[in-house]
């Protein structure tokens, strides 16, 4: 049996492995991820443009030098700026994330899975949406001009729809804040 190697078989791939890998963290450390995500893609975004337009733009030496690879550069740059903005805030981010346990199991771990899904999909379309030379921020431009996105169905929905997967873990935060809701104490 032969297994032909597709984009979207290796997006699964890459997303199974996320997902694990979230449920190995447990829901804590889950949860944290996720907001590390949302503030990596917002200082990813913002730092990429002040060094656009504060330091590259206004400098004709290095446009001379990004001259036809401008956005190839930019792609590089916020893709980096994210992963290592997000190691950051998930390793030393000063802020900790304590959820309280529901009593049953099935539960926990149903909505321990479903923020596993929600942490897995954010990242790969952030990635997917940095690899297509866009950003959250400025919107969708490119996308359609990469090779993934005209051979993979799930690379075209992950792109297509990301502001519903970015949105989509808060209001995972919403709903499960009136399930865990803790009681006052006096």
């Amino acid at each position: 049996m032969e297994v032909a190697l597709t984009w979207n078989l290796v997006i699964l791939a890459v997303f199974v492995m996320l997902f694990a890998y979230n449920f190995l963290l447990g829901q804590n450390a889950t949860l944290k991820l996720i907001l590390s995500i949302y503030i990596a893609v917002l200082t990813s975004d913002g730092v990429a443009k002040i060094l656009k337009e504060f330091i590259i733009d206004p400098s004709p030496g290095i446009q001379s030098l990004l001259e036809g690879s401008g956005n190839q550069f930019f792609t590089g740059l916020r893709l980096i700026l994210f992963l290592t903005a997000m190691v950051f805030f998930a390793v030393k981010g000063a802020f900790h994330i304590s959820v309280q346990k529901h009593d049953h199991w099935a539960l926990r771990t149903a909505i321990h899975a479903v923020f596993a899904i929600l942490s897995s999909t954010l990242f790969l379309s952030t990635v997917l949406i940095y690899l297509s030379g866009n950003s959250f921020v400025e919107g969708m431009m490119f996308a359609k001009e990469i090779d993934i996105y005209r051979e993979s169905l799930l690379a075209q929905i992950l792109i297509d729809y990301y502001q519903f997967w970015f949105s989509l873990p808060a209001i995972g935060f919403l709903v499960t804040s009136f399930l865990f809701e803790g009681k006052e104490k006096d």
